[in-house]
Order: C-alpha cells, then sequence, then structure tokens
C-alpha cells in the first residue's frame, strides 16, 4: 500500500531571520522528526524545523547523532557526503521526476560548514559544477549534538512564493561516521534509496503567518 505523503508546512515570517545556531527562534515554527540506526552505539535523531519570508527560504536541523568527525574542509570536496553533517534536497517545481532536473538542487553541509552543491540538468543529471548562493552556518553544541541552519534565497529556486499556493518537493537527510571504525551511515525524513529521485519527496507548503498561541 502506498505510503501517505510527509508533510511540513513552512510558515511565514515578517523580519529575516538570523543565521546564529540558536533554537529559540525556532519554537513558533512547524517541524518533522525522522530517526536513524544508531552508531558506535549512540542513538541517531532529527528535527528539521522551516520558515519563509519573501526572500529566502528558512530550514533548521537540530541533530544528536554518535561522536562529530569531519574531515573535509574545501567546497565541493570529495567524500563531504561522509562526513558529520546535513543535506536537504529541494524539487522546486513539485514535478515529482525520477530525473535530476533544473529545477532540483541540493545542499551538503557538514559540522564544519563545508558544502557539497549541486543541480540538476536538463539530461537528468547532477550538476556538482554549480554553486549556490544559500547563506549557512552550523554551531557545535558538544561532541555529539549540532544545530544547522540555511537560508535559501527564492531567486535560486526559482519560484515566487505564496502563502497557501507554493509547493516545494523536498527531503532532509542526516550523515554521519564512527570515527572509530570508519563506518558511515546516513538517515532521512522520506527513507529514500537514491537521494537525487524527487518522486519520493515529501512536500513543503507554505504558510501565512501564524496565528499568536493564547
Amino acid at each position: 500500500m502506498p505510503q501517505p505523503t510527509r508533510t511540513i508546512r513552512a510558515y511565514e515570517i515578517a523580519a529575516p531571520l538570523s543565521l546564529d545556531g540558536d533554537l529559540a527562534k525556532w519554537q513558533a515554527a512547524e517541524s518533522v522528526a525522522f530517526e536513524g540506526r544508531p552508531l558506535a552505539g549512540h542513538p541517531r535523531r532529527a528535527t528539521v524545523y522551516a520558515l519563509w519570508d519573501r526572500d529566502y527560504l528558512y530550514l533548521g536541523f537540530d541533530v544528536y547523532s554518535s561522536k562529530l568527525v569531519a574531515a573535509v574542509r574545501q567546497h565541493d570536496g570529495d567524500l563531504l557526503c561522509e562526513d558529520d553533517g546535513v543535506e536537504f534536497l529541494i524539487d522546486a517545481h513539485h514535478d515529482r521526476s525520477k530525473e535530476w532536473l533544473a529545477d532540483d538542487f541540493a545542499y551538503h553541509i557538514n559540522v564544519l560548514n563545508v558544502v557539497y552543491d549541486d543541480r540538476g540538468t536538463p539530461a537528468g543529471k547532477p550538476d556538482p559544477a554549480w554553486t549556490g548562493a544559500a547563506r549557512h552556518v552550523v554551531r557545535i553544541v558538544d561532541d555529539y549534538h549540532y544545530v544547522a541552519e540555511a537560508a535559501v534565497p527564492w531567486t535560486e529556486i526559482g519560484v515566487k512564493p505564496r502563502a497557501g499556493k507554493t509547493i516545494l518537493g523536498a527531503d532532509f537527510a542526516v550523515n554521519g561516521k564512527d570515527p572509530a571504525s570508519g563506518k558511515y551511515d546516513y538517515f532521512d525524513w522520506c527513507q529514500l534509496k537514491v537521494f537525487h529521485d524527487a518522486s519520493g519527496f515529501g512536500d513543503l507548503v507554505l504558510a501565512g503567518r501564524r496565528k499568536p498561541r493564547r
């Protein structure tokens, strides 16, 4: 039986969101949580938050993992995806294509705040030479816990954001490696076997401003 589509709602905010690794500002945002297999005896879980304004889509990750390790320090560095870090993948036109098309893009951000990014092409293949314009920060809380935040320009996403009208395809993932054994493992929101396959993405729905809680 087909599984229901996963959904996260992003509420509109009136002022730009500061990227400083402080989770307090995300408390009014909707979130999704997902877990991975333990690694080196440590449980792994992530909570992802989403907000937006007229200029940016904002994403926040709160991640608990095995002991954090990262080696890649250069942009688009080889094997950056095996460092501890997060990924987000966006299908801007929400066309759910199995090919990685020009409206699709992905960011991998390791705990050193270094990025590997790519965008799809008309041929349906990722172009790793593409360099995105998203702003991002990572704050390491302790050896097993970190926060990552990103602000992705709508000009890069390529759609005009409209509350109640705009739906993006999205997936979120967490990468990790056991520093003792070198074992790599990942877990993601949509539980995909192939990440660059937007047909299995969840829905990121833009909503209006959230009413204050009484």
